[in-house]
């Protein structure tokens, strides 16, 4: 027998996941991320000087360095996300993590020794494994440690991981590129994430899928029967009776399993495409921060590399603490009313498209640059409000076997437009020059604003669905245990 909850309780408390295991978990994942996503952009702060070693003129650089290098680190990165969460819904996902991990910063560790621009191709392009196949493990793991109410603000720490991790790389790659050589940094962020994977795989126990649904621990607490007097005099006093008494734990546990119809059904979800949809346009103006934003302050706005990445570094800045912001008050919202959080996702992702017209267009950005600076510490905070949101609404309308898979989907979406992005953005520079280019790449955001505003309408029927979903699942599993017990039953009165 196990305790009663307490005055407040729930359910799900008693159930509860000790908090100290859960914070050593998440704060591994972070960090193992931070390193992860601290590769993706190690080129961009030092185009020029990879463009002198392997010989390029100026076109060369955009189209072979910010445009095709990027597409191909993508490429490879895409499909994997797709194989790496079908098996996130299948195997143990801490070990799987593990190899992903080591398969993707392998080759990032090599980039120290290459000699040509197509030896760089080939292993840029298997490097996008880790930052691929490291989404849907990570969210598929916080969908099984994290209630619906709390998902937002775990699921910031591993935006922030994403974000800071870019920045980070881009301040490392441009502090240590030009003192030290370019190939540095690829060192310097592939050993830290080999080394925090490893201890997640020896520390980090893997969770039980859909420990943390709702009708799970509904199920999982059994109470003594109580009078009908009793019984109705306190459904009367408390519409929280049912939390009340002594309970038993009958460690019910969800065991759906993922198949192709369900991967089906949860591709016709609404929400789900949607967020797919805002994926793609969403992306195209990230692509100019990570793959030209420190070459264009360079060469076009004449300040060194150092200053540029700087500028860089501000705008990760803004990006976690909108992070930050955007998972506490997103959940907030989410908590009080579903249909309101699309539309203010929306709100924000289109203001955060504001201060790149100005950051781009202005040749003087006052003393100490403190404009350009100011601009992108705002356009940080308000284009990074949607991402931790986005994602633990992935997670709150899927259930738990589909999640790996959903997310590979979502991962996929993300990467080809990470990777096409910066491709597209040189198509334009091509046949309009940087500048222009670089303004029309950001007005992608208020086409990718108008998508996510859309998810108001699907929410709230999405999340019921989904409950209903796990509902299916666990009477599945009961009738078939009946059958079973039936038919053991049988054989034993023969």
């Amino acid at each position: 027998m196990e305790r009663a909850p307490a005055t407040g309780e729930t359910a799900r408390d008693v159930h509860r996941v000790p908090e100290r295991p859960r914070a050593v978990v998440v704060a591994l994942i972070t960090l193992t991320s931070l390193f992860l996503y601290a590769d993706q952009n190690l080129i961009a702060p030092n185009m020029s000087a990879i463009a002198r070693d392997f010989n390029m003129s100026d076109e060369e650089k955009d189209v072979k360095l910010g445009g095709l290098l990027q597409l191909a680190f993508f490429v490879v990165g895409s499909p994997a996300s797709l194989v790496v969460g079908y098996y996130a819904d299948r195997a143990a996902r801490v070990r799987l993590f593990f190899w992903t991990t080591l398969i993707g910063e392998g080759p990032c560790l090599a980039t120290y020794w290459v000699k040509t621009y197509w030896q760089l191709f080939a292993l840029r392009a298997c490097t996008g494994v880790a930052v691929g196949g490291c989404l849907p493990l990570l969210f598929s793991l916080c969908g099984d440690l994290f209630s619906a109410s709390e998902r937002s603000y775990v699921a910031s720490f591993l935006t922030i991981a994403t974000g800071a991790g870019i920045a980070l790389g881009q301040l490392i790659s441009g502090t240590v590129g030009p003192a030290y050589g370019w190939r540095l940094p690829f060192i310097l962020t592939s050993v830290p994430a080999i080394f925090f994977a490893t201890v997640m795989l020896l520390y980090v126990d893997e969770p039980k899928r859909g420990a943390q649904e709702e009708e799970v621990h509904r199920r999982s607490i059994r109470r003594p029967p109580a009078s009908s007097e009793a019984t109705t005099t306190t459904a009367q006093s408390s519409p929280d009776a049912r939390e009340d008494g002594p309970v038993e734990d009958l460690n019910v546990s969800y065991n759906a399993k993922m198949n192709w119809k369900k991967a089906r059904r949860q591709l016709r979800v609404k929400t789900n495409l949607l967020v797919f949809a805002q994926g793609l346009p969403g992306t195209v103006p990230w692509g100019v921060f990570n793959a030209y934003f420190v070459d264009f302050l360079h060469k076009q706005k004449g300040m060194s590399v150092q200053e540029a990445t700087g500028a860089v570094t501000v705008f990760g800045v803004g990006s976690a603490i909108g992070t930050i912001i955007g998972g506490v008050v997103g959940q907030r919202v989410y908590n009080r009313r579903k249909s309101t959080l699309p539309v203010l996702m929306g709100t924000t992702t289109a203001i955060g498209a504001l201060p790149a017209y100005y950051f781009l267009n202005v040749n003087d950005y006052g003393p100490q640059r403190a404009g350009l600076y100011c601009t992108c510490f705002i356009a940080g905070i308000f284009s990074s409000f949607t991402p931790p949101n986005v994602r633990a609404i992935l997670l709150n309308v899927n259930p738990p076997e589909t999640r790996g898979s959903v997310f590979g989907f979502y991962s996929q979406i993300d990467d080809v437009g990470k990777g096409a992005g910066p491709a597209l953005v040189a198509v334009f520079i091509l046949s309009m020059g940087r500048r222009v280019a670089f303004n029309l790449a950001f007005s992608f955001w208020f086409l990718c604003a108008v998508l996510l505003a859309c998810i108001a309408f699907t929410i709230d029927s999405d999340v019921e669905q989904e409950q209903r979903d796990v509902l299916e699942g666990l009477n599945e599993e009961a009738d078939e245990e009946a059958d079973e017990k039936r038919d053991g039953d049988g054989l034993s009165s023969l």
